[in-house]
């Protein structure tokens, strides 16, 4: 959480400074409180999601799981980023349906990119694909960053547990998210070559019935 807020409250006080230290057109104001209450927005966002996790976590709050085109929501999600469009590709199958909660499933894809990206190669891509197989929905995020050692695959999905300093939190909402939609978060990685994380969730059946 403080990692995730860290940019924001930075880039906040960085516009503040500027503002008091030299002089502003008035176009220029307009600017600076334009960015300032975009990154307001970004931690009202950040916390609210935090506090849905925790409730989440608790059992005080549960997932609004209704039936929603996951195509739709990765497709989405991916057209938003801010990362180069030359190092994003994102490959969906259309029609693929789940039951699931729309906002926790975007925060599981997000999650997922910015890991891929966080921790790539200068310049490096990550690729999203989403298809089925069999009566389930596969949605995969692929990096070819610096990868994980195989003994530290398995504890990536604890809370607070860091792969180096810098590997932000994260993975263990992954893993929540997935299992509160009856599905399987699984890691696929080499060290040095990237790492490959794969959702599985059950199809709709109400769509997808014989």
């Amino acid at each position: 959480a403080s990692h995730e807020l860290r940019t924001p409250v930075a880039v906040i006080k960085s516009a503040c400074e500027y503002a008091e230290k030299y002089g502003e057109t008035p176009q220029e104001q307009q600017e600076t409180l334009a960015m300032i209450h975009r990154q307001a927005d970004r931690m009202t966002q950040l916390i609210q999601q935090l506090l849905s996790i925790t409730r989440l976590e608790q059992g005080t709050e549960p997932a609004q799981r209704e039936a929603l085109d996951l195509a739709a929501l990765v497709t989405g999600v991916c057209a938003d980023q801010l990362y180069p469009k030359d190092r994003l590709a994102c490959q969906v199958q259309p029609g693929v349906w789940v039951r699931g909660d729309r906002g926790l499933l975007a925060r599981l894809l997000q999650n997922l990119i910015d890991n891929g990206f966080a921790y790539g190669k200068p310049q490096g891509h990550v690729w999203v694909t989403l298809g089925t197989e069999g009566d389930q929905a596969v949605l995969q995020v692929r990096d070819d960053g610096i990868g994980i050692p195989q003994d530290q695959q398995e504890k990536i999905w604890q809370r607070f547990y860091q792969v180096d300093p810098a590997r932000r939190e994260g993975l263990a909402m992954v893993k929540k998210i997935a299992q509160l939609h009856g599905g399987r978060i699984t890691l696929d990685s080499t060290p040095g070559q990237g790492s490959t994380f794969a959702l599985s969730l059950p199809l709709e059946k109400e769509l997808f019935a014989p």
